[in-house]
């Protein structure tokens, strides 16, 4: 088998124990005003059978689905849209429901952008495009640092 193969078995091993652990589907609130982004990342994150997906295109409809009772457990969110943007939604959620992780996509990422995040948290930029096997990698990553750190949480 080849390195990439094996490399590739040896991650797909560790999500796989990320979703045992919940024992069910994550949860995944995926926000964007452009339909053309948003559907095809939805449709992929939804038929990789690991994620249970939600979708919003603005950041007032996404505080309406976390208010309606959905479980969430990962937002991903644009930062350009009309009606509220990116930046008002992560600070909202990050008061109202801390514990939600989050990763921001945005067409480009400029030093107002990263001051504005900073203030807020710590979030992973992604630049779009950005396909739905960079996206799933990235989410995985961040639930793995996100379970970490509640273990570590715990164990203090």
């Amino acid at each position: 088998m080849a390195s990439g193969e094996e490399e590739k078995t040896e991650l797909e091993k560790e999500d796989i124990e990320i979703f045992q652990a919940g024992e069910h589907r994550k949860h995944i609130l995926l926000v964007d005003d452009k339909r053309d982004v948003l559907q095809p990342l939805a449709e992929g994150l939804q038929a990789s059978g690991e994620f249970e997906v939600l979708t919003a295109e603005n950041g007032r409809k996404a505080l309406e689905i976390f208010r309606a009772g959905h479980r969430i457990d990962f937002l991903v969110t644009d930062i350009e849209m009309p009606v509220m943007d990116g930046v008002e939604l992560l600070a909202r959620i990050k008061k109202d429901y801390p514990s939600i992780p989050a990763i921001v996509l945005t067409g480009h990422i400029t030093h107002k952008i990263k001051e504005q995040l900073k203030a807020i948290g710590d979030y992973v930029c992604m630049q779009k495009p950005v396909s739905f096997w960079e996206l799933r990698r990235k989410i995985m990553d961040e639930l793995r640092s996100h379970s970490a750190r509640k273990e570590n949480k715990k164990q203090k």
